[in-house]
């Protein structure tokens, strides 16, 4: 076994922290090796000192206190974030008869403006076909038709 290895097993066995299996191991080197006596002892000297000047620090509300705290704000949150889904919700829904009544009017706004220049926006023309309907879009200014047919 190397020095780490070692080492660790030994701050384990000090620690109380050491599996049975390897308890015997460890404590049988240490009655027969003075220098794992040494550290094992330096080791435990080591803990104690740390144990006893850890400060303390006792808190002067109880675990009950600061947990009913803690449940108060989640359902602050909550509501908080409910509220703000509903305010979502409603936007959404101008927004649903909003969008359309604009493309709506965006429409009639390009029909009434191409009207004035003396130039029909749509033009229906029949396609020739029995069960088919169709709509071309011709533009002078521009030099382009479109036909759709349906």
């Amino acid at each position: 076994m190397n020095g780490k290895e070692w080492t660790l097993d030994l701050q384990a066995y000090v620690d109380g922290e050491l599996e049975p299996s390897r308890r015997a191991e460890v404590e049988r080197v240490i009655s027969s090796d003075a220098e794992a006596r040494e550290l094992a002892g330096a080791l435990r000297s080591l803990g104690e000192v740390v144990r006893s000047h850890e400060p303390s620090h006792r808190v002067p509300d109880s675990r009950e206190f600061y947990w009913s705290q803690v449940r108060r704000r989640i359902q602050q949150a909550e509501a908080t974030d409910s509220r703000r889904a509903a305010g979502a919700t409603r936007a959404a829904g101008w927004l649903r008869w909003l969008a359309p009544a604009l493309g709506v009017a965006a429409v009639v706004v390009v029909v009434f403006m191409n009207r004035r220049h003396g130039e029909a926006l749509v033009e229906v023309a029949s396609s020739g076909l029995e069960d088919a309907e169709g709509m071309t879009f011709r533009s002078d200014a521009d030099g382009i038709t479109v036909h759709w047919i349906r």
